[in-house]
Parts: C-alpha cells; sequence; structure tokens
C-alpha cells in the first residue's frame, strides 16, 4: 500500500524540482546551480520510487519462479498412555535378574557395577574386617535397570515395588516415551521387583 504512493511522490517531487527551476526567481549564482539542484532532488525522488516499485514486484516474480514444494510430512500423532509393567525376579548370590510379566516392554537390560575389595592384614584401617567389608559391599554395589518400551506411551510416573526384602535406595534417573532408566544404589536381595508406568 505504501511502496505505490512513494513511487507517485518520487515522481511527483521530479516534476516539482523541474517546475521551480522555471518559476522561482532567479539567484545570483545563476540557472546552472539551481538546475543542478532541481535535477538531482528529481532524480533521487525517481531513484527512491523505481527500486519501491522493483520491490513490490520482486516477490511475485520469485513466487512465479519457484518450483512447487511438495507438501509437508505428516507428523506422527503424540504418544498415548499404553500400560507397561515388568516384573524382575532377582535370585540369590547377586545374580542378574530373569524377566516375566512383561506388557508393552520390548527390551530390558540389568547391569551391576561392584567392586571386590578386601584391605591387607597390614592395613590399618581401624574398623574389623568384618565391618570394613560389609561397609565396601553396602557403598560399592549398584544396579542400572533400562527399560525400552515396546510402543511409545506417555505417563506421569514409574512406581517401582519390591517384594522379598527391603529394597535399597532408588532413583527413576531418566523418563521417555520410549525407555526409562532406574538406579538402584546398593545390593538388591532376593526376591521380585515390579516395575510399572501409571497414568
Amino acid at each position: 500500500m505504501t511502496e505505490p504512493a512513494l513511487g507517485i511522490a518520487g515522481v511527483v517531487l521530479l516534476a516539482l524540482a523541474i517546475a521551480a527551476l522555471f518559476l522561482r526567481p532567479r539567484r545570483s549564482r545563476g540557472r546552472f546551480v539551481d538546475a543542478g539542484l532541481a535535477i538531482g532532488a528529481g532524480l533521487l525522488g525517481l531513484a527512491i520510487g523505481l527500486v519501491v516499485a522493483e520491490r513490490v514486484q520482486r516477490p511475485a516474480v520469485v513466487a512465479m519462479a519457484a518450483p512447487e514444494q511438495p507438501p509437508a510430512p505428516e507428523q506422527p500423532p503424540a504418544a498415548r498412555y499404553v500400560e507397561s509393567r515388568l516384573s524382575l525376579q532377582f535370585p540369590i548370590d547377586d545374580e542378574y535378574p530373569i524377566g516375566s510379566g512383561e506388557a508393552n516392554v520390548a527390551d530390558w537390560y540389568a547391569f551391576r557395577n561392584s567392586i571386590s575389595y578386601t584391605p591387607g592384614a597390614e592395613e590399618k584401617t581401624g574398623k574389623t574386617q568384618d565391618q570394613m567389608l560389609k561397609l565396601l559391599a553396602d557403598v560399592s554395589w549398584s544396579w542400572l535397570i533400562v527399560v525400552a518400551f515396546d510402543q511409545p506411551t506417555r505417563y506421569s510416573r514409574i512406581e517401582v515395588g519390591f517384594t522379598g526384602g527391603q529394597l535399597p535406595y532408588y532413583q527413576i534417573v531418566r523418563q521417555d516415551p520410549h525407555y526409562a532408566v532406574i538406579h538402584v544404589q546398593g545390593r538388591i536381595p532376593p526376591g521380585q521387583m515390579d516395575i510399572a508406568t501409571r497414568e
């Protein structure tokens, strides 16, 4: 809307500058300076009008020359809640668990991290051998349990239950529509761990 008006204003400015050259009274320097100023102002107005007019027409030319773009690919639908659960049976002697009772679980992994260390008889720890071993066993054991879901699921929380003993401190370190990661700090006693998503 403003571009045509600026173009017209440039042409009008050129016409006014040329008319003013012939209609106004003479100055002391002569008509050569007046003519130069009038023509310069008029050409400036004409240049502004031409640049603005070209800008108005250019998008239409670019639009006609551009090839038609293919339609954007459809976005996959947002994940919905799918009930997901897994039961892990932990045997005695810190062995790896056995999975059962799976729902919407593509795969799962249980990684055990343990450090075996027994202080030598000559080391002075200030604690008896049994106290030292118990301390090391409590501190150096941890489990990382990764559950990969078969279908993406939108859930608000993960519940972890355990029957057969006291489950050490655990933390849900990652929640994602595709997988979940649970970190357990300490030894997991023999028993059954139940992992389930909740809406």
